[in-house]
């Protein structure tokens, strides 16, 4: 099953991309730059991925996967540094520098050079750089292709939603952890493609996306976690999702074994950088 599912991601770290791609709006690139590179502000990015995003791939049941990380090619030292010593002989992540450009050309452009023509599925997700998925997502990526594929076999694309996650939301007062069932949200989010497809995960509006594509919702587990915090670009809005039980007392173990994030080193480490 690994060799006919690839599964493959793709992490943007404070990528460049043209002033009319973020909702942040800026009336230059340089303007753009000077925050997305503020040294206050990859200080709290390089924690985030240090400490939910990078465990969480670290721990995968199935290693059998490809996570390209986007950065410009500027990205400024000692950030620079500090994330590829981290990733250093990870074996499943692959750190892409690129210039500027119209984004969605770029995202399309290195994920499609990744695509192996002789899987049945590239099954492609991406992740924000402050987010973790489950340790099982990859396995489970997989496992449930297997249930649904007679309806990726009938159309040219599919997404899948794992709809369970937990917000985290850190502000200078305190740690929130909201357990949550969304609605296609972007950190639990698959696309599977056949591999010649023309097309990416980046293509498609993630909450829009089943206007798109035949798509498939599971919510059993909790599947991902989403940053939420003061250099969030998009803003995370609760109202009219779904919410369910995870009492204290279980959170942190909840968290170390989906995860393999520490709460207590994550809410001490966080609050002074906010």
């Amino acid at each position: 099953m690994t060799s006919e599912v690839q599964v493959l991601g793709l992490c943007r770290f404070s990528y460049p991309a043209p002033i009319d791609s973020f909702q942040t709006r800026h009336k230059t690139l340089e303007d753009r730059k000077a925050m997305l590179y503020s040294p206050e502000r990859l200080e709290l990015r390089c924690f985030w991925f240090e400490q939910i995003t990078l465990p969480s791939l670290l721990a995968q049941t199935d290693p059998v996967f490809s996570l390209l990380i986007l950065f410009g090619d500027d990205f400024p030292e000692p950030y620079r540094s500090r994330i590829l010593k981290l990733v250093e002989g990870v074996k499943q992540i692959k750190p892409v520098f690129r210039a500027s450009a119209p984004h969605r050309d770029v995202y399309r452009e290195i994920m499609q050079a990744e695509r192996r023509f002789e899987s049945r599925a590239v099954a492609e997700f991406r992740l924000d750089d402050d987010d973790a998925v489950a340790v099982n997502f990859v396995a489970q990526t997989r496992t449930r292709f297997r249930q649904v594929a007679p309806v990726f076999e009938s159309a040219e694309r599919m997404a899948m939603d794992f709809s369970r996650g937990v917000i985290i939301s850190a502000k200078p007062e305190g740690v929130e952890f909201l357990p949550v069932i969304t609605r296609f949200w972007s950190a639990g989010l698959v696309v599977f493609f056949k591999p010649e497809h023309d097309r990416s995960v980046m293509d498609f509006p993630h909450q829009q996306i089943w206007k798109r594509m035949p798509a498939v919702s599971f919510n059993q587990s909790i599947m991902y976690l989403r940053g939420m915090h003061r250099t969030n670009d998009s803003k995370v809005r609760t109202k009219g999702n779904g919410r369910f039980i995870l009492p204290e007392k279980e959170l942190a173990s909840k968290l170390r074994q989906r995860f393999r994030v520490e709460k207590d080193r994550f809410v001490t480490g966080v609050t002074p950088l906010l």
